[in-house]
């Protein structure tokens, strides 16, 4: 069995998760990790019993013993990191967003084609069993043809100062990070994107997006509507509307190991697969999975879909208004 060494960028939080969802893998293991703050890579690595700590990126991406790298920084350094793990031949799976915008994403899929090197989106809903295992159940007509789905998902961000969802300069705001959600999962179930998408919301002081209310509409004549906001704590449940009934996922709809599928308001079947770690072992084990049949990205979170989420996301963001400094967006 082929097996693969791990870089880690950026050991935060959502590293944190990550390097416990990989202890389990059979094929998988973090070799080093690397931060601008030595203290930060020695301590997550001291955590993990992680052998190479680098304070310089250059360095890790330089180490032949590594394979793979997992990017867990601010979205606003996502693009240059991937370029970078790109160009240097490293395989690479980016946190949700991939990159800020779309023309960055199609810049690194063309890169990433180039060198013939796994590009993946880590948008962990997208993975889980119970997600797909639904899909094949609403493609078969358990709730007659679907018709529209509705999300919401929310938190209190304001509340925490220095949250950096709270900064334009680190490319905050609720869509971005939360809203990416109801779009990307919308998107799974129906297997389109839409051709018309209209929003509205809410500016912050700091002028990132503190609420957004969306409609989506697909060519196939269904529909799409979600809120999202960092300024209130909302159900974060997802309803799958149908002609003969409707689908509840729970909270949190995007960490989904549960189903609910109603007809006639009564429960018909209920899907339910619970996570073996935290979630993200599945887009972990996927990515190795690709790399090992020469794939450039799974199916499940292709680079069409991709770019086609951050398309959907830069035409709301233009609608609110949502400005972040240049650099950011740039290629």
């Amino acid at each position: 069995m082929q097996s693969f060494n791990w870089g880690v960028i950026g050991p935060g939080n959502i590293a944190n998760t990550f390097a416990k969802a990989i202890s389990a893998s059979k094929k998988g293991k973090i070799l080093a990790v690397a931060s601008r703050s030595k203290e930060r890579a020695s301590e997550f690595a001291d955590t993990y019993n992680i052998q190479k700590t680098y304070s310089d990126y250059g360095q890790m991406l330089a180490d032949p013993e590594i394979d793979i790298i997992y990017i867990a920084t601010p979205h606003n350094f996502h693009y240059q990191q991937a370029k970078m793990c790109l160009e240097a031949g490293k395989h690479v799976l980016v946190e949700k967003p991939c990159t800020v915008n779309a023309k960055q994403m199609k810049v690194l899929v063309e890169l990433a084609q180039s060198k013939k090197l796994l590009l993946q989106e880590a948008l962990w809903s997208r993975f889980m069993p119970c997600l797909s295992q639904l899909r094949q159940l609403l493609d078969e007509g358990i709730i007659g043809d679907v018709q529209y789905i509705q999300s919401e998902i929310g938190f209190a961000f304001q509340k925490r100062d220095k949250a950096r969802m709270i900064k334009a300069e680190l490319a905050g705001g609720a869509l971005l990070d939360l809203g990416v959600y109801s779009i990307t999962v919308s998107q799974f179930l129906l297997q389109e994107h839409p051709d018309k998408v209209t929003a509205m919301g809410k500016l912050t002081q700091q002028q990132v997006d503190g609420h957004v209310f969306a409609n989506m509409r697909y060519p196939s004549g269904r529909f799409a509507q979600f809120t999202c906001s960092m300024l209130a704590q909302s159900s974060n449940t997802m309803r799958i509307v149908g002609s003969e009934g409707y689908v509840n996922l729970p909270s949190c709809f995007w960490d989904t190991d549960k189903a609910e599928i109603f007809k006639d308001n009564q429960l018909l079947q209920t899907i339910e697969i619970p996570h073996p770690v935290n979630g993200f072992e599945y887009q972990i084990e996927a990515s190795m999975d690709s790399i090992q049949k020469g794939l450039l990205c799974s199916d499940v979170m292709s680079h069409t879909d991709s770019v086609g989420v951050l398309s959907v996301m830069d035409d709301i963001r233009k609608q609110l208004g949502v400005k972040f400094p240049q650099q950011i967006e740039a290629l």
